[in-house]
């Protein structure tokens, strides 16, 4: 099963993962206003893997699972290197209204969320379920704000 500190480097992934796509988004769209916004929700990625880095991790891995921590945790990279879920690079870049840009990246963070629910069911410590919690409300916390700024452009 995961432990907070697999979840923590997912979510640390996915993180740099939505950053690294909206900023390089924001250099190339047209309109100064979306990109803008793209540079905007760059920050908001930066800011979230700036938190999920400063969650403590439990406890250290007896001695006989280290090798098997290792592989785990590599395999979990590996899964996750280049993952945006619905947040399609050439569809941002492409973006041509600020309404498109807030509708793909609520669908980014909701996708996110869904994610993170998905990973709770594997957990089987509570501490982690605690945290992983911590991690969606702040999620939902960012797509209810994405919302209210679609609902502003409709």
């Amino acid at each position: 099963m995961f432990r907070i500190t697999d979840i923590r480097n997912i979510a640390i992934q996915i993180e740099k993962n939505g950053e690294s796509s909206y900023r390089l988004a924001s250099t190339k769209v047209k309109d100064p206003r979306i990109s803008e916004l793209l540079a905007w929700m760059a920050d908001e990625e930066e800011r979230h893997l700036q938190w999920f880095e400063e969650l403590q991790s439990e406890a250290e891995v007896p001695a006989e699972h280290a090798e098997l921590e290792k592989m785990g945790q590599s395999l979990l990279q590996d899964m996750m290197a280049n993952q945006t879920f619905s947040l399609d690079q050439q569809e941002l870049n492409r973006t041509e209204t600020l309404t498109q840009m807030l509708t793909q990246s609520k669908a980014f963070e909701d996708d996110t969320i869904l994610f993170y629910e998905f990973l709770q069911g594997l957990l089987d410590d509570e501490r982690a379920a605690r945290e992983l919690d911590a991690i969606i409300d702040e999620e939902r916390q960012h797509a209810a704000r994405l919302e209210e700024l679609v609902a502003t452009c409709a």
